[in-house]
Formats: C-alpha cells, structure tokens, sequence
C-alpha cells in the first residue's frame, strides 16, 4: 500500500490525564470509557443538555492518560468547554500536539518511519526517530491503516516526506472517507442529535451512568425512532447544492461531499427518515441510491 498522508486544518488532540480522568470523562461523553480501548479508540459524542453533539470525538487510552481525537474543532474551545465542567475531579486537559500539524496517514506507521524505535503504551504509537518523538492513534478506516501522527517536536510532515510518502489532497482523502461512508468531525455531526448520527450502535452506550445530555438521549430511544439520521447518497455528476428534496420540498441537508469529475460522488446527508426511500435530487440531480454510514 502507498504511504499518503493530508495534513489536518483545523484538529484538536487533547491529553486527560490525573487518577480521575475516567470518571470525568463517563460523565462528560455518550459512551462507556471505563473498559478496554480497542486499537482504533472509542468513538462518542459530548452532547449538549439538549441531546445535541457539540463535540463528535474518538478516545484512546494510554497506561496514564486518554487522548481525544476531534475533527474540526480548535484546542482552545475544546478545552474550554470541557474544562467548564472540571470541579472536583483530580484531573487536567492539555493540547496534546502543540503548533506543528497533525496529519491523517494512510499505511502502515514502520513503513512510514523506517530505522526507528516502535513501541506502543496501550493504543498509543510512540515511534522516536533519531532525536525526534512521534506519536499515532488509529484511525477506523474501512480501506487499510490508517493513523493519525503528530510530533511535539517538528513538522511531522518533514519526517514523512523523507520516508517517500505522498502528500495527497484533503478533497482525495474525503473522497475515500465519504465513499465508503464514514462520518467524521464536526462538519458531519455538529448540531445534531446523537440518536441521529446514524452511528448510536458504536457511540452512545445505554448501560452507562449519567452523563449532559442523557436525560433526551434515553428519552428518544425510550420512544423507538427519530425524524432524522445521517446516511449517505450516491449521485453522478458535481453540485455545491446543500439542500436535497423530494418533489418540491426539502428533506435533508448536506454535511459534506465529494466532487469528482470522473467517477461518482457520494455525501454524508441528514435525511428526514420517512424521505428514504423517495425520489431524491440534489443540485437537480436524481439521487442513486441511499445507504447507510458506518
């Protein structure tokens, strides 16, 4: 597999760490942390008292510390946020990367950095070239590894180009994502309600204590269903249309998109349910198929 990597625009990669980072982080996030990490984390939301995602995040877990990877927010307002909530627990939120970029790597990491020192605290990568520290947290991919690194001591991207890896462009990287139906960062979740992100099997756990906003989330699931949910749509063609209809009317808005010239595009899109199985156009063009996000 080709190495590529796309630096992240706007990314937050936080460090919990102090002996109660568990038991804030169960009463600040939809699913249960209190357990085993898996490799490619644990993926959650914190939810305003409302039920909707302010944050969409995927937690790892080292030997003393969980790390929080989110997509499309700042450092600064993450640990603001969350910080606000911070009373009595015995623990501290701090920026995990610093200045340099992260970067999304799509391969595997001894390939990436040959001639290293490889070792792993938990779900951790710590990966020391020369003088030079890396880190990497899995990524859940559907097409091959893929990680997310960052060194707190140079531009990571140096260290990939002189590996031979390709920098590829952040449209090419979403174009693999969206295609194959993942949803990621705010942009695909911010504003929703967690029982609509189309993903409650993997990110909201009904077995856990309380948590801010779990109070509507259980009230929802209490009822059966929602009016809402991200799925994606495959359509031909290119369009910067947001809105999809059914006959005149709209019935979901458009979180993100691909815009291929030469194959087909695909959307992660917050679909009205009862709308599923309509014929939908976006843009003015017909809607191919509707699916669900993984």
């Amino acid at each position: 597999m080709q190495l590529r990597y796309v630096p992240r625009q706007v990314a937050s990669i936080l460090r919990v760490s102090g002996r109660d980072r568990i038991q804030f982080l169960q009463g600040m996030v939809t699913n249960d942390v209190s357990g085993e990490f898996p490799e490619a984390g644990i993926r959650a939301f914190h939810l305003d008292n409302k039920g909707a995602i302010v944050y969409p995040m995927t937690l790892h877990a080292s030997s003393d510390a969980v790390y929080i990877d989110i997509d499309g927010a700042p450092p600064s307002d993450v640990i603001a946020s969350l910080d606000h909530y911070l009373v009595m627990e015995r623990c501290s939120l701090k920026d995990a990367v610093g200045s340099s970029p992260s970067c999304w790597l799509f391969g595997d990491l001894d390939t990436a950095f040959p001639s290293s020192q490889h070792s792993k605290d938990g779900s951790l990568h710590i990966i020391v070239v020369g003088d030079v520290t890396v880190y990497g947290l899995a990524v859940f991919r559907s097409t091959g590894p893929c990680y997310v690194v960052w060194s707190p001591d140079m531009d990571v991207t140096r260290i990939l180009d002189d590996s031979g890896a390709s920098e590829i462009s952040l449209e090419a990287a979403d174009y693999e994502r969206i295609s194959t139906g993942i949803p990621v960062g705010c942009a695909d979740f911010s504003r929703i309600l967690a029982m609509e992100s189309g993903i409650v099997d993997k990110a909201v756990s009904f077995k856990k204590g309380c948590y801010i906003g779990q109070e509507v989330t259980a009230r929802i699931d209490a009822r059966g269903r929602t009016h809402r949910e991200l799925v994606v749509l495959e359509f031909d063609g290119v369009t910067d249309a947001r809105d999809v209809y059914s006959s005149e009317m709209i019935v979901g808005q458009i979180r993100s998109c691909t815009k291929s010239t030469t194959n087909r595009n695909f959307a992660i899109c917050h679909l009205r349910l009862e709308a599923r199985t309509d014929q939908l156009t976006l843009g003015g063009r017909p809607v191919a198929a509707v699916r669900n996000v993984v």
